[in-house]
C-alpha cells in the first residue's frame, strides 16, 4: 500500500515490482517517448492495473481520470 512517509522505499518497491511485470510494463511509467512503442497499449493496461491494486482509495480518487500510467 502507498505510504507517504516512506515515498522513497516506495518509489523503489513498485519500480522494482513494475520491472518484474516486464520492462515494457516498467518503461510506460517512466519514458514519456514511450507513448509511440507498439507495446504501449498492454503495458499501459498492466502498469494501470498494478496502480490501481497498490494506491489506497484517497490517492486512488486523484488519478482515477488519468488514461497513463506515466501520468501518474
Amino acid at each position: 500500500m502507498y505510504d507517504v512517509s516512506n515515498i522513497d522505499i516506495w518509489k523503489f518497491k513498485i519500480s522494482a515490482y513494475l520491472k518484474a511485470l516486464g520492462l515494457h510494463v516498467y518503461l510506460v511509467t517512466t519514458k514519456k517517448s514511450y507513448f509511440d512503442n507498439d507495446k504501449y497499449l498492454g503495458a499501459n493496461a498492466q502498469a494501470l492495473d498494478a496502480l490501481k491494486h497498490i494506491l489506497s482509495k484517497e490517492h486512488l480518487f486523484i488519478v482515477s481520470h488519468c488514461d497513463s500510467a506515466f501520468v501518474v
